[in-house]
């Protein structure tokens, strides 16, 4: 092996140890606390079962439910995504971080960390609306995709969101008015996705795809920028 080639495999074998390291931590302390994720659940239960009595067994038309869903994971997910980020300013371990790992690896550990959140808010949060809402999902897989795939897009856009209101001193509601602009064509696109997912006629692809296109770029974007964000005094 050349030298440039073991360089690079170095490299590589060091930012992988280093992203491991990172969920490793914050998965731990995350879930000995599980603080974001008891907000998150319990919000979205209340808010879940308050609609349903206040509906009182009539059922919504399609694109009515679809926006009620994406409403509680909207501002379920803002309870707990800005969390992964803000914890590490209020616990003053930011500069740990900084001076002992790559801000590669913090971006890319952070950015899983987020994906696999959203991913347990959304296997809690769906069931239990579509349970008490009593919504009757014709595409059964179509529906999951198009959540999964929204969510993920939510999850891919905000984790450098995220970092900006931690560096900024911010909470949970500045990144909420932030992050509204930003999610709004993500929400729109998923509520169509899951109302064409509740509806008799076949649904169309595109916006699963399109929630999926813009995650992966919008990811490479806050990837290049996340260094500017992250080491700025």
């Amino acid at each position: 092996m050349t030298p440039a080639r073991s360089s690079s495999a170095a490299g590589v074998y060091g930012l992988g140890s280093d992203i491991i390291r990172n969920l490793r931590k914050d998965f731990r302390v995350e879930f000995r606390s599980r603080f974001a994720l008891n907000i998150a659940v319990s919000f979205a239960a209340i808010v879940t079962i308050a609609m349903s009595l206040t509906a009182g067994g009539a059922p919504f038309p399609a694109a009515v439910q679809s926006i009620l869903l994406w409403t509680v994971i909207f501002f379920s997910a803002m309870n707990g995504l800005s969390h992964i980020f803000v914890r590490e300013e209020d616990q003053a371990t930011a500069l740990f971080l900084r001076v002992s790992v790559t801000t590669d690896s913090i971006f890319i550990s952070k950015s899983i960390f987020n994906q696999v959140f959203m991913m347990i808010l959304l296997i809690v949060i769906t069931p239990l609306f579509v349970f008490f809402l009593q919504v009757n999902v014709i595409h059964i897989a179509f529906f999951i995709l198009s959540v999964a795939a929204g969510g993920i897009a939510i999850a891919a856009a905000t984790t450098i969101l995220a970092a900006m209101v931690a560096k900024a001193g911010g909470k949970g509601s500045l990144f909420t008015i932030i992050s509204f602009p930003v999610l709004l064509p993500i929400l729109w696109v998923s509520i169509n996705s899951t109302t064409g997912a509740l509806r008799q006629t076949a649904p169309s692809y595109d916006n699963p795809v399109f929630l999926l296109a813009f995650s992966g770029f919008i990811s490479v974007i806050s990837f290049l920028l996340f260094r500017s964000v992250w080491l700025e005094d």
